[in-house]
């Protein structure tokens, strides 16, 4: 017994100090039969597995090798000689990565060893399972759910801890999280920055793979350091002209396979993943584009509405100022009803600022437009916006020099500065920063594709943004509509961000909004750009002085209290007045008057006839009448678009007595037949 226990050590070392054992390039191990351990290891299984021979003999062999299947793939079979005794394994290495081999067992009863023989087939194999398996577990999914899938059955077969699927947020070094997948469940997705990390190298060049180390590379990525990853592989995903919109990463606390094979069946599967993401992004643009429409419907037809309450709203007002006024006028000056009457003129004007805000909603406000420089506006108005913010807020400005005109009212698009850092200062309750930017820019037909009624062109774009709370999607759906506001009761009225909107749509602009709970919010306005070569000075206007005269006024006004007010303040003025309720008032009494009729004072909207028709009638009778027109709102009979016509005189309601008796006698003097 002894004897043959001595030879067969001696053959058992035989075997093992073999050439074709020690020298072979192919790993081979030989296991005691009987023990599940390993005899001895050829330098090539020591190398592949990361284990001394000695570290080996002190392991079982199920430590570090685990058979997987009793059958090998038949494609793999293929590969081999008939009659082979094959068998499928999965191997843990020394540096804890995971790799799939394929082996011959030869049993060497004479020996009590079994001879195994292998090949690292890990590439082959994942890349099999990638092309087969994923292929058809996801065939018949699409969009988020295709999505969701490749995430997850990817890290499964793959056996690592995360998967992701994030956008690159256009112009900015940033990605933005759509899908995350960590152990065994999706979370919230992360986001983060791309400088200093792997998913920089995807994005900017292709697709890498990072098998071991990677925060060694990339020490300064928090996120992998958080993770405790190891490994990375990355995958970008490119729409349809070639153009990065996002990636795809693993990461695991353990070594990956290194195997480019893998990265190449990734990269197919990243083809379909992006037609995929860029489908979602189409739909999710069209129904943008769609919500974008049925916005602007919704507002035209808020502004009709509101253009018909403020023009009813106008005339009483017009009404309760002039009897106020003339109130006043008739009250000697230590009447003590005269301080109860100057409150209802405080009242009454800040009931005017209402109603002329609904009218600029409405775009039934007259416009002065000329060519302007936006920069020269900002600057003009950052004296007044820094005496109304507080100290914990900081104005910063971006003005270019060479800075392209546009074709807008000086006045208005002050408001419209106003009312933005308004909303950006209430939105910075403990303070930030209030930044007002200016450029030149050019949008192109892929911006006009995913924006509603933008036409390609130059545009001159003015940025207001805050660092402040934001805003949430459901907020910034309301935003712009008349009386919508997240402020307290008595804290605002709603018509700010409404008024903005109708005085760049007026302009034939467009404003968008981009905000983010607790980021911040941005407002971009478009204004086209004008051809003319310099901008128009900003005229100021000395204060209105009550003038009087001694003209004869032919007054058309079909609200009474309207006509009773005026037509008594232009008598008290010294005018001679002709009173009218309608345009065939009017006409009969042209008709019979024989002296000259120096001014017909008009509302725009009459019965029966519009005050232009009516005024075209009437100096065909009097050639020498000029024409004032008065209203609530302007319409096309004198106006284009919100622009009064060259030459015509317009004065809007409601007005007060000395408004009305500087414009008459403005008219009056003027040239203009």
């Amino acid at each position: 017994m002894r004897r043959e226990t001595g030879e067969q050590e001696r053959g058992r070392e035989s075997l093992a100090q073999s050439p074709l054992f020690m020298r072979s390039p192919v790993p081979q191990l030989l296991l005691l039969l009987d023990e599940e351990r390993v005899y001895r290891a050829n330098s090539a299984a020591q190398v592949h597995l990361g284990y001394s021979e000695r570290q080996l003999q002190q392991m079982r062999v199920s430590e570090f090798l685990l058979e997987m299947h009793s059958e090998v793939p038949s494609e793999f079979l293929r590969l081999a000689a008939p009659n082979a005794n094959y068998r499928f394994m999965l191997a843990r290495t020394a540096l804890g990565e995971l790799n799939y081999l394929i082996g011959i067992v030869t049993d060497l009863s004479d020996y009590g060893l079994r001879h195994l023989i292998y090949g690292d087939f890990t590439d082959l194999y994942l890349a099999r399972r990638l092309l087969t398996e994923l292929i058809t577990g996801t065939a018949r999914l699409s969009g988020e759910e295709y999505l969701r899938a490749l995430l997850e059955q990817t890290a499964r077969l793959l056996g690592v801890r995360y998967a992701y699927l994030g956008e690159v947020v256009p112009g900015e070094e940033r990605v933005r999280g759509r899908l995350y997948w960590a152990d065994g469940a999706f979370r919230e997705p992360l986001e983060y920055t791309l400088p200093g990390t792997p998913c920089e190298n995807v994005v900017m060049r292709e697709a890498c793979l990072y098998a071991r180390n990677v925060q060694q590379q990339f020490p300064q990525d928090v996120e992998l350091q958080q993770l405790g990853a190891e490994s990375y592989m990355g995958i970008p995903l490119r729409d349809s002209k070639g153009r990065v919109m996002g990636l795809v990463w693993f990461a695991d606390t353990k070594p990956m396979p290194e195997v480019p094979v893998l990265l190449d069946g990734l990269n197919l599967l990243a083809e379909r993943a992006s037609a995929e993401l860029e489908r979602l992004h189409i739909e999710q643009e069209l129904q943008r584009v769609r919500e974008q429409l049925i916005q602007t419907q919704k507002m035209e037809s808020i502004g009709q509405m509101a253009g018909g309450i403020a023009h009813d709203f106008n005339n009483l007002l017009t009404a309760i100022l002039g009897y106020v006024e003339l109130a006043v006028a008739t009250l000697p000056d230590d009447s003590p009803a005269i301080p109860f009457l100057q409150n209802a003129l405080k009242a009454v004007e800040k009931a005017t600022d209402f109603t002329r805000q609904l009218m600029v909603f409405a775009r039934r406000q007259p416009m002065q437009l000329q060519p302007v420089n936006l920069a020269q506006i900002v600057r003009d108005a950052e004296p007044m916006m820094n005496r109304w913010m507080p100290t914990n807020i900081r104005i910063q400005t971006v003005l270019p020099d060479n800075l392209w005109l546009v074709e807008a009212d000086p006045a208005q698009m002050t408001q419209v500065i106003y009312n933005l850092a308004l909303n950006a200062r209430d939105a910075m309750p403990r303070g930030g920063i209030l930044t007002i930017e200016l450029a030149n820019v050019t949008l192109d037909a892929e911006y006009a594709r995913t924006h509603y009624d933008v036409q390609p062109g130059d545009y001159v774009m003015l940025a207001v943004s805050d660092t402040g709370i934001g805003m949430t999607p459901e907020v910034q759906r309301h935003l712009f509509e008349p009386f919508f506001t997240t402020k307290p009761a008595g804290q605002g009225s709603g018509m700010g961000l409404a008024t903005v909107y109708s005085i760049v749509k007026q302009l034939n602009g467009h404003i968008w909004v981009y905000s983010e709970v607790n980021r911040g919010t941005t407002f971009k306005i478009y204004l086209p750009r004008t051809r003319a070569e310099r901008s128009a000075p900003v005229a100021t206007l000395p204060p209105p002085l009550v003038q009087t005269g001694s003209e004869t006024i032919l007054l058309v006004e079909d609200e009474p209290e309207v006509r009773a007010v005026a037509v008594e303040s232009l008598r008290l003025l010294g005018y001679q007045v002709l009173e009218a309720a309608a345009p065939s008032d009017a006409l009969r009494l042209a008709e019979q008057y024989t002296e000259p009729i120096h001014l017909l004072l008009t509302d725009v909207v009459l019965p029966a006839m519009s005050g232009r028709e009516l005024a075209e009638i009437i100096k065909r009778l009097h050639p020498e009448t000029k024409v004032l027109y008065v209203s609530g709102y302007t319409v096309n009979t004198i106006a284009h678009h919100g622009v009064l016509e060259e030459g015509i005189h317009f004065l809007p309601k409601p007005y007060t007595m000395s408004q009305l008796a500087a414009k008459v006698r403005q008219v009056l003097d003027s040239d203009n037949i």
